[in-house]
C-alpha cells in the first residue's frame, strides 16, 4: 500500500489485523466437499428411489426350463429422503465506519471472508457429525497404532475394511478413500509395518515426511484424506481452546464420488444443494442496505442437507484406533 498523498500516513498496525489468521490457507483444510460431495437437487425436500443391492448380488437361476421358458426376476428398490435447510449469517457494515477506515482496510472484503469462513466451518461441522453418527460397521484395530512395533495396520486393520467394502458394494480397492485424522496419520506412518513398506516403495523417503498421495499409492487406494481443520471451542471471551473437527481415534474407509457428480453416482455421503432460492454454491454472498442503522448488510448462506446416501453402511466402514 502506498500513500495517496504526502499527508496520508500508513497504519501498519491496522494492516496487521488482516494477517493474524490465514483464513484462505485454513479453508484448504476443510474436507466436507470431499467427504460429502455436492449434488444439486430439483426440490427443496423430496423422496427419491434407490436400487437395492439385492438386485445385483443375489444369484439367479438362468437355465432355460424344459418348456422353453426363462425364469423371471423383479428388481428391488427402496427410497431415501432429504430436506434442505437454509443456513446463513449476516454482518452489518456501518457506513460511517467504512468511511473512517477506507484508507487502511477494505471492511467489505474482510467481512465477506469472516462470514464465508463461518459458513464453511458450519458445513464441516455438519459433515463430521453425519459421519460420526452413521452407525457404521467397523472394528477396533488389533493393536493400537501408538504401539508402533506390534500393530498391524497394513496386514490386518486396513485390509479387513477393504475386503468388507469390496464385497458389500462391488467396488475395487483402487476406488476407495481412506480418511485418517492427523493424529492417527502421524501414528500410522511411524509404525514398523509402514516404515518397512516405505523402504521398498519409496526408498529414501523419511516416514514422517510421507505424504497422503504417497500413502494412497502404497496402499493401492484412490486417495488418502487427512482432516486437519481446527476451531476454537471456547466460549466468547474465554481463552482459546483449539479442537479438531474430525476427532482422533476413528478412521474411515469409504466409496466416495467426485464433487458435483450426479446423485446416481455411488457415494457414502452427499451434500444435497437446492439452488431454487438462489443459493447456487456454498456459500452464496448477498447484500442489502438497512436505512434504519445506515449500514450495508452482507449475508452469506447456503441451502443444503447432508445425507448418508441409501444405506451408507454399504459404502463406508469405520476403524477404531484405540
Amino acid at each position: 500500500m502506498r500513500p495517496e498523498s504526502a499527508s496520508t500516513t500508513l497504519r501498519r498496525d491496522l494492516s496487521a489485523v488482516a494477517h493474524e489468521f490465514d483464513d484462505q490457507a485454513a479453508e484448504k483444510k476443510f474436507v466436507a466437499p470431499l467427504l460429502a460431495p455436492i449434488a444439486e437437487v430439483g426440490e427443496c425436500a423430496a423422496t427419491y428411489p434407490v436400487w437395492n443391492r439385492e438386485s445385483f448380488k443375489k444369484k439367479a437361476d438362468v437355465v432355460r426350463g424344459p418348456d422353453g421358458s426363462y425364469n423371471r426376476i423383479t428388481g428391488e428398490f427402496g427410497s431415501a429422503n432429504y430436506a434442505c435447510e437454509d443456513h446463513g449469517l449476516e454482518m452489518p457494515l456501518d457506513a460511517r465506519r467504512q468511511a473512517q477506515y477506507r484508507t487502511f482496510l477494505d471492511l467489505e472484503e474482510g467481512a465477506t471472508r469472516i462470514l464465508r469462513r463461518n459458513i464453511l466451518m458450519a458445513w464441516e461441522t455438519r459433515v463430521a457429525a453425519l459421519w460420526s453418527g452413521m452407525g457404521l460397521t467397523g472394528h477396533n484395530v488389533a493393536t493400537a497404532w501408538s504401539d508402533a512395533a506390534n500393530c498391524v495396520p497394513l496386514t490386518a486393520d486396513l485390509p479387513t475394511a477393504f475386503d468388507t467394502l469390496e464385497d458389500k458394494c462391488g467396488c475395487d480397492r483402487s476406488e476407495l478413500t481412506i480418511v485418517i485424522p492427523r493424529a492417527d496419520y502421524a501414528e500410522l506412518v511411524a509404525t514398523t509395518e509402514v516404515r518397512d513398506r516405505i523402504k521398498y516403495t519409496f526408498p529414501g523417503v523419511q516416514p514422517a515426511l510421507l505424504g497422503a498421495a504417497q500413502l494412497a499409492a502404497m496402499l493401492e487406494v484412490r486417495r488418502v484424506i487427512v482432516p486437519r481443520a481446527a476451531y476454537d471451542s471456547a466460549a466468547e471471551g474465554e481463552s482459546e481452546s483449539m479442537s479438531q473437527f474430525w476427532a482422533a481415534g476413528t478412521i474411515y474407509v469409504a466409496l466416495l464420488c467426485d464433487p458435483d457428480d450426479p446423485i446416481e453416482f455411488a457415494s457414502a455421503a452427499r451434500t444435497l444443494l437446492w439452488p431454487g432460492d438462489g443459493a447456487t454454491e456454498i456459500p452464496v454472498v448477498e447484500e442489502y442496505w438497512e436505512d434504519r442503522v445506515r449500514a450495508q448488510v452482507l449475508r452469506v448462506r447456503d441451502d443444503t442437507d447432508e445425507v448418508a446416501t441409501a444405506e451408507a453402511d454399504l459404502m463406508a466402514y469405520s476403524i477404531s484406533n484405540t
